[in-house]
């Protein structure tokens, strides 16, 4: 899907303060290194976008640095690149990611699950401390077993989560109940932003709040 093309039909929808998520069909294969130094096109649009128009940016794609390909997401607040969150439980071909990222922006803790990590409840540990919104990104059809992952996580945190495929999203609300199911390549969710305090513990991965600075 051609990124212009996706303006024309959709860029007049977004408000400001508004969070919007383009699946990797619009980004394709990036090379991760050339992107962010500036020196290819594609994170510049992007960033630009999320600039102009005062929005959170979250982008899944596939990056490849040097002869090593990941799954990942990033995400970009208003212009400013807060970072990459690369799948920790890939799929094989893919590189395996060693941190888990939550991200600080200006509407709030966000948490992001790429694809199968959503599963994985090690992986929690984030959700549980000042979260807002969690996103889970999934680059395959509608998948049952992520669903109920993320109905159990939206459960364990008293937060919305919105689970995102290649052909629909699903709003589940705190509760663990789908509230929601939007089918098609574009969606409008509205989420309330919902507080709750827990904690998890994991002793081998690494956790990472990144923020703007």
């Amino acid at each position: 899907m051609d990124f212009d093309e996706v303006l024309r039909k959709y860029g007049g929808l977004i408000s400001p303060n508004d969070t919007v998520i383009l699946s990797r069909e619009i980004t394709g294969m990036v090379d991760l290194p050339a992107e962010l130094n500036g020196y290819s096109h594609v994170f510049r649009e992007l960033i630009t976008l999320s600039r102009d128009k005062e929005i959170i940016l979250i982008v899944s794609m596939r990056a490849k640095i040097e002869d090593r390909l990941y799954n990942c997401s990033m995400l970009v607040d208003k212009g400013t690149v807060l970072g990459v969150s690369d799948e920790i439980y890939p799929i094989k071909g893919y590189e395996q990611g060693k941190t888990v990222r939550s991200y600080l922006t200006s509407r709030g803790k966000v948490c992001l699950f790429v694809d199968s990590d959503v599963c994985y409840p090690q992986l929690w540990k984030g959700c549980f401390d000042g979260c807002r919104y969690i996103f889970s990104l999934n680059s395959t059809t509608l998948n049952k077993e992520r669903v109920n992952a993320a109905r159990t996580l939206a459960r364990a945190t008293g937060r919305y989560v919105l689970a995102q495929f290649c052909d629909e999203c699903v709003c589940i609300n705190p509760y663990g109940k789908i509230e929601s199911v939007k089918r098609g390549r574009t969606a409008a969710f509205y989420l309330p932003i919902s507080l709750v305090k827990g904690y998890a513990v994991d002793r081998q991965i690494k956790f990472v709040e990144e923020r703007g600075d």
